[in-house]
C-alpha cells in the first residue's frame, strides 16, 4: 500500500498534459471503477469505525486520523448494491472542495495514465437512469470497461442541503444581470449548482459536458460573433470551466482558448472540487482568470463580482 500511495503522490504532479491518472478499485462485483488519484489521499486498511446512531445508512460512521475524525462512506450501498462486506475491505481516503471522507471499496486494483480523450461521457439514458452516478467511463486495452464515479453526485445525495440554505443571499446586480456565461462541467449535479447560482444572479448561460463540446461551442459562439461584426466578449462574457473533464481537460481546454485571437480575452473561471495550490498555478499558468473550489454559492457570487467590477480590466487574463 505505501508503494501504490507513493505512485499517487508521484502522479499528481502530472497535471495539464490532458491526461489523467485513475485509482481503479472493486465493490464485490464484476464491474471496475475509477477515480482520478488528485482527490485521493491515503488507502489504507479499515481501522476500527464507530458507529454514529441515526445517521444516513450509508455512512459506516467515523475514524479517527491523525487527529481528524473522518466519514467513512459504503460506496456499493450508495451505488445501490447493497453493504460491502468489511473483512479485507480497503479505505480511500479523498478529499473534495477541502473536506475529507473515506470511501469503503473492496480492494484497489492499480494506477492507470490515460489522455482525457479515451475519456468518454456515457449515453443519455444511462447518465439520466443512474441520476448521473457514472459520469464518465474508459475501455482499458484488455477489453474491460472502467466506470468513473460522480463523486460529488454520491456526496450531494447523501448530504443534500435545502436551496433556501445553498443560495441564500444571492440576488442579481447590475454587474451580472444579462451576463451570458458558458458552462463545462461534467457532473450533471455541479452544473445543476452553478446555473442555479448564475440564475439568481440574472445572468443567461449554456451547458456542455465535456472539454471537447465545451471548445466546439467556445468556437462556434467566436464565428457567430463574427457574423454579426461583433466582439466575441459581446456574445458571451464568461466562462466557467471543470477542470477534470472527459475528451479534454479545463487546462487544456483554457489554453486552447487563450490561444485563439478572438476569444483570447474571455475571462475564464476555473471551478473545481480539485483542493490544491497546484492547481491553482498550473490554472494560473494557462490563463485562468481566477479559481474557486465547489461548492459554495456565495464565494461562487463573489468571485464573479471581482471579475467583473470596475478595477476588474487588468486581470481578465492569466490569474488573480
Amino acid at each position: 500500500m505505501d508503494k501504490l500511495m507513493a505512485e499517487v503522490d508521484q502522479r499528481t504532479r502530472l497535471a495539464g498534459a490532458n491526461k489523467m491518472e485513475l485509482l481503479m478499485f472493486h465493490l464485490g462485483t464484476d464491474e471496475t471503477y475509477g477515480i482520478n488519484v488528485f482527490k485521493i489521499r491515503e488507502v489504507m486498511k479499515l481501522p476500527s469505525v464507530t458507529k454514529i446512531p441515526d445517521s444516513d445508512p450509508r455512512i459506516l460512521g467515523l475514524v479517527h486520523l491523525r487527529g481528524e475524525n473522518i466519514p467513512v462512506v459504503d460506496l456499493k450501498q450508495c451505488l445501490g448494491l447493497g453493504p460491502l462486506e468489511r473483512e479485507g475491505a480497503k479505505l480511500v481516503i479523498t478529499e473534495f472542495n477541502n473536506l475529507k471522507q473515506g470511501f469503503l471499496v473492496e480492494g484497489v486494483d492499480r494506477i492507470i495514465r490515460m489522455s482525457w480523450e479515451r475519456i468518454r461521457v456515457p449515453p443519455p439514458m444511462i447518465r439520466f437512469k443512474g441520476q448521473g452516478t457514472v459520469t464518465a467511463v474508459t475501455m482499458l486495452d484488455d477489453g474491460r470497461m472502467v466506470l468513473i464515479l460522480d463523486v460529488e453526485k454520491i456526496l450531494s445525495d447523501i448530504a443534500e442541503k435545502p436551496d433556501e440554505e445553498i443560495y441564500k443571499g444571492l440576488e442579481a446586480t447590475s454587474l451580472t444581470r444579462g451576463k451570458h456565461v458558458l458552462v463545462a462541467d461534467d457532473s450533471m449535479v455541479a452544473r445543476k449548482q452553478i446555473t442555479k447560482t448564475l440564475e439568481r444572479l440574472g445572468m443567461t448561460f449554456e451547458e456542455a459536458s465535456t472539454g471537447k463540446e465545451a471548445l466546439e461551442r467556445v468556437r462556434a459562439l467566436a464565428d457567430r460573433a463574427q457574423e454579426l461584426g461583433k466582439e466575441f466578449t459581446q456574445v458571451v462574457q464568461l466562462i466557467l470551466t471543470d477542470i477534470e473533464m472527459p475528451e479534454m481537460d479545463g487546462f487544456t481546454f483554457t489554453k486552447l482558448v487563450r490561444a485563439d485571437p478572438r476569444t483570447g480575452s474571455i475571462p475564464i473561471l476555473m471551478h473545481s472540487s480539485l483542493s490544491g495550490n497546484c492547481n491553482i498555478e498550473k490554472g494560473k499558468s494557462v490563463g485562468v482568470t481566477d479559481y474557486v473550489t465547489k461548492f459554495d454559492a456565495r464565494h461562487l457570487q463573489e468571485i464573479i463580482l471581482k471579475i467583473f467590477g470596475p478595477s476588474s480590466t487588468e486581470s481578465k487574463q492569466g490569474g488573480t
